[in-house]
């Protein structure tokens, strides 16, 4: 719990101090800058502004003179509602800009201390393994192809594939690939939030290890043993964790030829698949290992790094917005503070480093989800200015209350939603 009240008081403090700084430099006395909601726990007032931690730890606010969505800026002469709209624009902007500068400053400093990736994203983007009944399979995909561009972007590496595919999300698109010397072009589905290789089912080579073997099951009978590499099965090189449960399947208890590495050298195991209920198993475990990058970045490499990794992460949000509103997404996908709480436990299990890059998505994500066209948040707020810029004119106090108290209502069922997803998933498993 500890974990989860810093990471939250660590993004809203960021998120609210954008605000602070923004209507302070403009000239906007602030009246309150909480931490939490409810009743003041403890606190100090400085420069007429009461700086308070609240009892109830989710969210926070930055209460400032003549501020309302439903209008009082006749109420307060300097107040936030006599600036020039760019200046009330600047300070609803500053909020969710100062969670994206976090997440930025956030793994810069990360990746100066270590900067850890897979070697295969530096890579050219060359498949080695297509998943059979898979996005890439549909379009053709060979195993050997080279992936020049999703969508007209071109991917240099694994990485910019990565970020292609994250921005084609959801969507059909054009796929050039050299194979044998000669560009082939086809249509590819990309999936909706597709992040990773195996979303769309081609695959870099990676080595296969086995990770446990089941008692009583035909690969420990055979001799094989948790930590051995799988080098080939009848022949076959084994280059993706995926390829091996198609290749047992395919058998349909037909004797098997495992060859695996232990110890530096080869062994040969002859393994009969059994039928388990409608599959075919030999009773292994498997993880994939890539060989990983291990080294600490420079101020400018780390920099344009995480500038690189926090966009791909602001684009999976959006993609994922986006997938709501077009129904491609279900809401039961929503997660709450329980979620949060638990993917904070877990990051914190693996180390400080793990816990700062988590830090890092959520502060992204807090960012984008304000900017969102919701009356109530930022970009609610925003999109009524930007509209009130455009007719040169302020829209009615009638009008602005109903849209708030439309937003209010929204935003409580929405919360709603996500809590009952949350406490569903306890009860009912994932």
């Amino acid at each position: 719990m500890v974990n989860f009240i810093i990471v939250l008081s660590v993004l809203v403090l960021f998120h609210e101090l954008g605000h602070y700084l923004a209507a302070r430099y403009f000239g906007v006395p602030v009246e309150s800058f909480a931490i939490g909601f409810g009743p003041r726990l403890v606190g100090f007032k400085r420069d007429g502004t009461d700086f308070k931690v609240c009892a109830l730890p989710i969210g926070g606010y930055v209460k400032m003179a003549g501020h309302s969505f439903g209008g009082e800026a006749s109420d307060a002469p300097t107040g936030f509602g006599s600036k020039p709209r760019w200046q009330r624009l600047v300070i609803l902007f500053a909020g969710p800009a100062f969670n994206f500068l976090l997440a930025i400053f956030v793994l810069t400093g990360v990746f100066m201390y270590r900067y850890e990736r897979p070697t295969y994203l530096t890579q050219e983007p060359r498949v080695d393994w297509v998943r059979p009944g898979s996005p890439a399979s549909e379009a053709g995909v060979r195993a050997g192809d080279l992936v020049l561009s999703v969508d007209g972007a071109k991917s240099a590496t694994w990485a910019d594939l990565k970020v292609n595919t994250i921005v084609a999300g959801g969507l059909a698109v054009e796929l050039l690939v050299e194979r044998d010397g000669a560009e082939v072009q086809s249509t590819i589905r990309v999936p909706d939030g597709s992040g990773s290789e195996g979303d769309l089912g081609w695959f870099p080579a990676h080595s296969v290890h086995v990770e446990a073997v089941s008692k009583g099951m035909p690969a420990v009978e055979a001799g094989i043993e948790p930590g051995d590499r799988l080098a080939s099965i009848d022949g076959v090189p084994v280059v993706a964790v995926e390829q091996v449960p198609g290749i047992v399947a395919a058998s349909r208890g037909r004797q098997l030829q495992i060859e695996v590495e232990r110890s530096g050298a080869l062994h040969e195991f002859e393994v009969v698949p059994r039928e388990n209920g409608d599959r075919w198993q030999v009773g292994i475990s498997m993880r994939g290992h890539y060989d990983s990058l291990h080294e600490s970045l420079a101020f400018v490499p780390a920099l344009e790094m995480s500038l690189r990794e926090n966009a791909m992460f602001a684009g999976a949000v959006v993609l994922a917005i986006r997938g709501l509103v077009l129904g491609q997404l279900e809401i039961t996908a929503l997660e709450g503070p329980v979620g949060i709480y638990q993917h904070t436990q877990t990051a914190a299990s693996y180390g400080l480093i793990v816990l700062l890059e988590f830090i890092a998505v959520i502060s992204v994500n807090l960012g984008v989800i304000n900017l969102a066209p919701v009356p109530v948040l930022d970009g609610g707020q925003i999109v009524v200015l930007l509209i009130e810029l455009l007719l040169r004119r302020d829209l009615s106090e009638v009008v602005k209350l109903r849209i708030s108290q439309a937003g209010l209502v929204f935003i409580v069922v929405l919360f709603g939603i996500v809590m009952y997803n949350d406490v569903a998933r306890q009860v009912f498993g994932p």
